[in-house]
């Protein structure tokens, strides 16, 4: 079955100081039959998101399977919008990623407004990281606000996942995306709630194996064409990935 990962990073991990490189993302892409990974920076990421965006953009030049997701902060609004104008043209940029640059810290519509009116020419998804239920709620207040953006959920509330796909429900201009919480019950419970066609499937990688998330998916008591939409087919549509053709790793 295809897949789409939607959560991943490359680059130097703050939590080992050892580099995961586009060499590893590719191999394990290949051991899970990935068709295309949607990778932010772990530099950008932790710690210097103009840093990261700039190697990130040099990482996947050329990787025709990899689509760049690039770190925009709210605390520097005038560079954040240098950043999107910057990258967000290239066929190959997926979405921005909205951060506050301090871990499990989210990001508020007050915070968020402006860097949002200033990206709604682009047409591209906004990624936002979701731990908990109060990023959650935070993020169903961006979505509202900008209803004609699409705001995908990482990490899916944690292990307050419940939160963000009963949101979801009224607010459709939400993707929960399945990493985050080991719960069997979370993948049929969003299913039954919201459909297969508004969840995505992200690894978490490098820091998740993604043979625990992929699991998730294909343990749950749901049809097999709703885990063909969340493994490929509702990121297919929302990011306009066509199937790849002899895409040869070591390019």
């Amino acid at each position: 079955m295809a897949i789409i990962d939607v959560h991943s990073e490359i680059g130097s991990t703050p939590l080992w100081g050892v580099a995961y490189t586009d060499k590893h993302l590719q191999a394990k892409m290949q051991q899970y039959g990935v068709e295309y990974s949607l990778v932010s920076s772990t530099v950008g990421n932790s710690c210097d998101f103009v840093r990261g965006n700039m190697q990130l953009s040099r990482l996947i030049a050329g990787q025709k399977n990899l689509r760049g997701c690039y770190i925009v902060n709210p605390n520097y609004t005038e560079q954040s919008q240098k950043e999107f104008r910057t990258y967000m043209t290239a066929d190959n940029a997926a979405a921005i990623v909205l951060t506050s640059g301090r871990k499990n810290i989210y990001v508020t519509i007050a915070e968020v407004e402006e860097l949002l009116n200033a990206y709604r020419r682009f047409l591209k998804p906004v990624f936002l990281y979701v731990p908990n239920k109060a990023a959650a709620l935070a993020a169903n207040d961006i979505a509202k606000a900008f209803p004609n953006m699409k705001f995908i959920l990482l990490s899916m509330g944690g292990d307050d996942w419940r939160i963000p796909i009963v949101l979801a429900e009224r607010t459709l201009n939400l993707i929960p995306e399945i990493s985050g919480s080991f719960s069997p019950d979370k993948v049929k419970f969003a299913v039954d709630r919201i459909g297969s066609h508004r969840i995505v499937y992200g690894s978490g990688l490098p820091y998740v194996d993604p043979s625990s998330i992929i699991a998730l998916v294909e343990d749950a008591d749901i049809s097999e064409a709703d885990k063909r939409n969340i493994f490929a087919g509702t990121a297919r549509r929302l990011f306009k990935l066509s199937p790849p053709i002899n895409i040869n790793i070591n390019e």
